[in-house]
């Protein structure tokens, strides 16, 4: 049993943990809704003692975590360390100049890491930013570089810089420095919080680990990339609990303490960082880590030798262990090169849903009534929002289109996990739940929840202004959880359990209209929300940038394109055709139309542009009220004139690009007839402009674009009138 402490020896107790996908920058989001949950854990220890407050216990016994929602774990271990955190009632915070609103946190060392620290324009040539050049131009060594774990031989210091990815993954390096530098541990353990805390994260191991299987006709040989480590941390917390399969693995052991030890100590908690950062090495945008991981000839050492594996049929048996080879197996250590974890586990809920399981039960089910549950899995999910198909047509039959799309077919599979989806959505189970983004206003959920969605998650890292927003969303998002969701029904044991002082009515749930009782009985609160927690917590303006932000953003990409794109080549390509790649992409030429440079960076600003109008995240795009379309459908439409692919646009085109995104289905006459009114908006940056009569004659095909990306008179008179194909505008098929 557990030993518990509280205002009663009859104490019951509920055992959680936590997943949390990858999310990129959304992961501003998910350590929102952390830090909402540790402040509620903690508002409800300090309540303990008083008669009216339920008695059992809510403890965090593992969390797993892909990419983004690993750095999330890794450094949230460390705000649970970190003697920092704010007690109940007692907020960090920081006031938007632009809307005023204040925006408040408990653990400051999750909000510097996801919200202060990580963008693309830091403002200030003396601050490292994504677009810096600190990883081109310094010497990073010793307790600065965590681009390999301690245990590895540290880069040769006389070696030329090399371009590891798009973005300057240095600045991940500070946070990951400033997130270890703790100057005080926490003197009392978290009561809340299992003795031996376990954390899963998830690699992308691209060195591989192999397999073979033995059958009667031979042997079937396999590579598995799909890696984690596991560690176990001790000293967070005070509750005494026990996990079947984190404890019967090999996990790399961590203390709290060591936070604050020597060098030796220390360098584990550096690894740790490593790890995470690791996890969250999007391909080419950021820079890949090397791991280290202990082999050698000595079984009890080695950590893939008897590694558990979250699958029920095969979770008894520890004799799943990889082929090595001898040269490799007596290597010391065994090292690999890591990408993203999220490309192959983005979701790692089966780690968090074993490490709950009790001894003997490691292949059965969860139980998961609502009158018996008592342990359950907290999913961290910060993009809910539909992923549209793509457009019929898409991808196009050539060779290049059929693999830029591969990749992203890939990672989608990877992910759909249609067996936990089953379960999760089963109103009948209630050992696993989920917290996305939603956001209402006055009454109405808005399509885009997050303010980080846009450039396929990257996008958070444009203005701190859409990161304090997720965050904000993630607290809010997190007590409306607590609040309506997370709940078990009256005749569990844990509410029976409450003495008899207890209020019960101040942690019932309100049943909504319409609820079916056979799915919602009378349910109490399992988490409660003592004194200010219980009051809604306020949701942000939706942040915007100003057309000057983005005008200097756009310089700081031209920027670190013309450091990065000559070194790439300088790299990879070798003679004469490097020598021509290298003269295309230089900045002194770059106004002469049609050369590299001058593409990319065309093509890279009106991706931007096009998505951060599609999201409403841009000033001055206020549309008018008389279009015909409601503002989201409206904004699909004018996204896809402002998307780089074509010059112009046919409403057919149109049509076949929005159509999967789209709230309903768009008629042709709806498109023409907004495009039409668009037309009169003089000045307006969302002015429509439609190809003159001898252009139509032409193309056979009624042409619009934004005015703002008008094709220019003389290409475009040579091209209808001299037909000079080298200025005809690019436009849908017909």
């Amino acid at each position: 049993m557990s030993e518990l402490t509280g205002n009663d020896s009859s104490q019951k107790e509920f055992q959680i943990s936590l997943s949390m996908s990858g999310a990129i920058s959304a992961g501003a989001y998910t350590a929102g809704v952390f830090d909402f949950l540790i402040e509620a854990l903690e508002a409800w220890e300090a309540a303990r003692a008083r008669a009216d407050v339920p008695n059992h216990r809510v403890g965090l016994k593992a969390m797993s975590g892909a990419s983004a929602g690993a750095i999330t774990a890794a450094v949230g271990a460390i705000a649970l360390a970190d003697a920092d955190t704010k007690e109940p009632g007692k907020y960090g915070s920081h006031t938007d100049p632009k809307s005023g609103f204040t925006y408040r946190y408990i653990l400051p060392r999750l909000y510097r890491a996801w919200v202060e620290k990580p963008t693309f324009d830091a403002g200030s040539e003396d601050v490292t930013d994504f677009l810096s050049f600190s990883d081109l131009d310094g010497k990073w060594s010793g307790d600065n570089d965590f681009s390999r774990t301690v245990d590895l031989p540290p880069a040769d210091p006389n070696r030329p810089p090399v371009v590891t990815s798009l973005l300057n993954a240095r600045l991940l390096d500070e946070i990951a420095k400033d997130a270890i530098t703790v100057t005080a541990v926490a003197d009392k353990p978290r009561a809340y919080v299992s003795k031996t805390l376990h954390i899963y994260l998830t690699l992308s191991n691209l060195r591989g680990v192999p397999y073979r299987v033995p059958f009667e006709g031979g042997d079937y040989h396999m590579i598995s990339h799909g890696d984690r480590v596991h560690y176990a941390v001790a000293g967070l917390g005070g509750w005494a609990s026990n996990s079947a399969f984190g404890d019967g693995d090999k996990p790399r052991p961590l203390v709290a303490k060591d936070l604050i030890g020597g060098k030796t100590q220390k360098n584990k908690w550096k690894d740790f960082s490593i790890c995470a950062l690791a996890s969250s090495a999007y391909p080419v945008g950021l820079a890949p880590r090397l791991i280290g991981a202990t082999l050698g000839t000595d079984d009890g050492k080695n950590e893939y030798f008897g590694r558990r594996f979250p699958i029920a049929e095969i979770v008894k048996d520890t004799t799943i262990t990889p082929d090595w080879s001898k040269p490799v197996l007596t290597s010391a250590p065994f090292w690999f090169t890591c990408a993203d974890g999220g490309i192959i586990d983005n979701d790692p809920f089966e780690f968090a849903h074993f490490a709950l399981k009790e001894q003997g039960k490691l292949a059965d089910p969860i139980e998961c009534a609502l009158d018996k549950v008592d342990r359950a899995v907290i999913m961290i999910t910060p993009f809910p929002e539909e992923k549209p198909i793509l457009p019929e047509g898409q991808p196009g039959m050539d060779i290049v289109s059929l693999f830029t799309a591969l990749m992203p077919s890939l990672i989608d599979q990877a992910r759909f996990k249609p067996d936990e989806l089953a379960l999760a959505a089963n109103k009948d189970h209630a050992s696993r739940y989920l917290i996305g983004p939603s956001r209402d206003v006055n009454g109405k959920t808005q399509r885009y929840g997050i303010a980080s969605g846009l450039l396929g998650g990257f996008g958070g890292f444009v203005a701190r202004a859409f990161r304090d927003h997720d965050y904000q969303l993630g607290r809010r998002n997190c007590q409306q959880f607590l609040r309506e969701s997370f709940v078990v029904s009256e005749d569990n044991d844990i509410v029976k359990s409450w003495p008899a002082t207890v209020l019960r009515e101040d942690h019932q749930v309100t049943r909504t209209k319409g609820d079916d009782e056979k799915h919602r009985p009378l349910c109490y609160r399992l988490i409660p929300l003592i004194g200010d927690l219980a009051t809604p917590i306020g949701i942000p303006k939706w942040p915007q940038i100003s057309h000057s932000e983005f005008e200097r953003l756009q310089k700081r990409i031209a920027g670190r394109f013309d450091r990065v794109a000559p070194l790439l080549v300088q790299q990879n390509v070798k003679g004469f055709l490097g020598f021509l790649l290298g003269l295309v992409l230089k900045p002194l030429i770059r106004n002469i139309p049609g050369l590299a440079r001058d593409k990319a960076l065309t093509f890279a600003r009106w991706t931007i542009y096009a998505d951060l109008v599609r999201r409403d995240q841009i000033e001055d795009w206020s549309l008018p009220g008389d279009i015909g379309l409601e503002d989201d459908d409206a904004r699909l439409i004018l996204a896809e004139l402002a998307d780089p692919k074509y010059d112009l646009r046919t409403v057919n085109g149109i049509l076949k690009a929005v159509g999967p995104s789209a709230s309903r289905e768009i008629q042709p006459g709806e498109v023409v007839t907004m495009l039409e009114k668009l037309t009169t908006q003089e000045g307006k940056r969302f002015q429509v402009w439609e190809a003159p009569p001898d252009w139509t004659a032409k193309y056979g095909i009624n042409l619009y674009g934004l005015v703002i990306r008008k094709p220019s008179s003389i290409g475009g008179y040579m091209a209808v009138n001299w037909g000079v194909d080298f200025f005809k505008p690019t436009f849908d098929p017909k």
